[in-house]
Formats: C-alpha cells, sequence, structure tokens
C-alpha cells in the first residue's frame, strides 16, 4: 500500500526527510509546505536535488490542509518570533491527517496542558495519530537510556550528557545573540531566554522518561555553569573575546521520591582548551549515557556533525532528527488514534513502582 505524505518545512532537518520520502519504495509525496517565498512553486524534486516529481512547493497553508493524504512530516522550526506551530498541528489533526513533528512536544502535558487538550482532541474528533520524533528530547533518554536499564538489577540514577561543538557555528546571531558564547560570564542564568527555551525541551525528556520507567516526578532543580579562557578564541563567525563565555553546562535534576534519578546535562562549547572539562570534540556531537547501579554502564554514541556528501547545510545531529520521524512511520500509521508514545521493553522499576499500574505517572 503506498502511503501519502506531506513535507512541512525543507530546512536543516526538513531537507534530509524529504528526501527520504523522494527515495523509499512505497513513499509518495503528496505535498510540500515551505515558508520561504523563494522556494514556492519550485518542484519539490529539484529543492531535493532529484529528478522532478511534480509536486510544487507552497507557502499556502490551506492548500496542505486539502490535500489528501496519510501524514505529514512536520519539521518546522522552534525558533520563529512567531510560533504557529501549535495551530498548524490541530489544524493538520482535524483534517484526519496523522502528524509526526520534531518539534517539542514531546511530553505534553509538561509542554502544555492546554496544548494537551487540542491536541487529544483533535485526533479523537478525526482519528488522527500525533507523534513527537527528535533526538533529545525523544530518543537519547526517554528511547535509549531506558532501554539500557533491562540490563539493570539496581538503578541508582541515569544521566543523558549531551556534548556539541559550537565553534563551527557560522552565524553570529545564533552563537553570540542566542546561544551566550562571547557574552561576559554574568549575563548568563537561569533565567536567561535562550536557558528557558531549552529548558522546555528537558524538562519534556524528563518527565516521558519518569512515563517509561513508571515513576512520578517530584519536582526538577536546573542550573547553568559558564566557563571562559584567558585568550581569544576563533570561531567560525568571528572571535570570542578572552574573558567571554566559550562554554556553558546546563544541568536539570528530576527528583523521585525526594531522591536525584534522572539527569539530562548539555555541554556547549566554542573551545577545546577549557580547564577541567576533560573532553575534546574536534567538531563531533557526542551524547554520554550514565547508569549508576548494579552494574554501573557509561555509553559514548559519537555522531559525525560535519554535513555528508549531497546533504549541504544538514549536520549529521540534523539527519539524526529527521530519521527519527521518517522511521516512526509505519509504527505511527499502525497505532491506536491519539499520541503515539513508543513502548519501552523491560525496562527497570523502582521498588516504589514495582507493582503494575501501582504509580505511573499519567
Amino acid at each position: 500500500m503506498t502511503i501519502r505524505i506531506i513535507q512541512w518545512a525543507t530546512g536543516a532537518v526538513g531537507l534530509p526527510q524529504l528526501r527520504a520520502v523522494l527515495d523509499t519504495p512505497g513513499y509518495e509525496l503528496a505535498g510540500l509546505f515551505v515558508y520561504s517565498a523563494d522556494k514556492a512553486g519550485q518542484d519539490a524534486g529539484m529543492l531535493a536535488g532529484r529528478e522532478p516529481v511534480g509536486v510544487l512547493a507552497t507557502t499556502d497553508k490551506a492548500a496542505i490542509l486539502g490535500l489528501e493524504a496519510d501524514i505529514v512530516l512536520h519539521a518546522a522550526s522552534k525558533g520563529f518570533a512567531e510560533n504557529s506551530n501549535t495551530d498548524d498541528i490541530v489544524a493538520l489533526l482535524e483534517t484526519g491527517k496523522s502528524v509526526i513533528t520534531t518539534t517539542t512536544y514531546n511530553h505534553l502535558a509538561t509542554y502544555d496542558p492546554a496544548v494537551k487538550a487540542r491536541i487529544e482532541a483533535a485526533c479523537a474528533k478525526s482519528g488522527a495519530r500525533f507523534h513527537a520524533a527528535g533526538e533529545h528530547p525523544g530518543f537519547m533518554l526517554e528511547r535509549l537510556a531506558v532501554s539500557l536499564t533491562a540490563l539493570s538489577q539496581r538503578v541508582d540514577k541515569i544521566t543523558v550528557q549531551e556534548l556539541v561543538d559550537c565553534s563551527r557555528i557560522r552565524e553570529e546571531a545564533m552563537l553570540v545573540s542566542l546561544m551566550g558564547m562571547g557574552k561576559q560570564p554574568e549575563e548568563i542564568s537561569a533565567q536567561s531566554p535562550m536557558f528557558r527555551a531549552v529548558s522546555v525541551q528537558y524538562e519534556q525528556a524528563l518527565a516521558a522518561a519518569a512515563d517509561q520507567l513508571g515513576v512520578t516526578v517530584d519536582r526538577i532543580e536546573s542550573d547553568v555553569r559558564v566557563a571562559a579562557v584567558d585568550h581569544d578564541t576563533l570561531v567560525a563567525c568571528g572571535v570570542l573575546p578572552a574573558g567571554s563565555v566559550v562554554g556553558q553546562i546546563m544541568r536539570w535534576t528530576a527528583f523521585v521520591e525526594g531522591q536525584p534519578r534522572l539527569v539530562c546535562e548539555e555541554y556547549w562549547t566554542a573551545a577545546n582548551d577549557i580547564p577541567d572539562w576533560g573532553f575534546t570534540l574536534d567538531g563531533h556531537f557526542l551524547v554520554r549515557v550514565i547508569i549508576e547501579g548494579v552494574p554501573s554502564m557509561k555509553l559514548d554514541l559519537v555522531i559525525e556533525n560535519g554535513s555528508p556528501e549531497d546533504y549541504e547545510g544538514s549536520a549529521g545531529g540534523h539527519i539524526a532528527v529527521a530519521m527519527t520521524a521518517v522511521r516512526a512511520i509505519p509504527y505511527v500509521l499502525a497505532a491506536n488514534p491519539g499520541v503515539v508514545v513508543p513502548r519501552i521493553f523491560g525496562a527497570y522499576r523502582w521498588p516504589s513502582s514495582e507493582i503494575p499500574g501501582g504509580a505511573l505517572h499519567a
């Protein structure tokens, strides 16, 4: 059976998805939504570096809503000043199209209870399915780390560290204005807009992992630490002055029954000579899973973060995010209508939640 797919957006994540749809037997591109007027009217195949396929990109949301399709790969940016993602997703679901998004909707109750209600109501009305994909949140803690606990006799704490080399970011607006590199250390705090935006992601990852582990999170504590060096640091978009921020460690800790059980740590570095950090990335993207318990375990996953041939503009991390959505298509369509959450087999249960159904986080 042919699966008709709409691709929503063709940025660093959306373009690899579009190529995967065009290249996969049994998938048919039904429509293509783009945000850029420069792309509108162009053939989807040509935009993807393929032969023409007869589907033209459009900026007309109403036209997309009117198409017949089984599923939408929603890869809109999370960084627009005016974020219409929720409204767009709900509108698509209400037409009966299932949606897989790589925006941050991985634990709807944590994201926004009102958004949760809207998405669930849209699915109930039309029989559509909704799934939030992604690498972190979406995979590294909720699926990879939780799956590893099947090897555990006892788990005391699970930590997922994401270590990102930011030195190759070419846009100063992204590296300095948004991420805070090159600013003075006192300008970076847990109240910074960027930190709050990132917190929305990792609070959802922690809550989603808690669901999979069958526990309820009491509270989440967060903090940020910065690092500076005593010399100028050359990066792709210019120079970060001596004494300014060249590294950040952001941490979110979820407490379960008063104990710190789940931790997300985000390391951003624009320099490889930060004292006491103890690692060198050299452009790679590293995810480290640490499980403290019996037995204790550590897993390092390195993703080559350059742009592979034929994927200019999409780093390895972008492609990984894109593929979590593409690979989910048949599983989402086979699921019952509603919000689709991947099930993990054999995850560890803390003693207070050993009785099935006894302490599940709803």
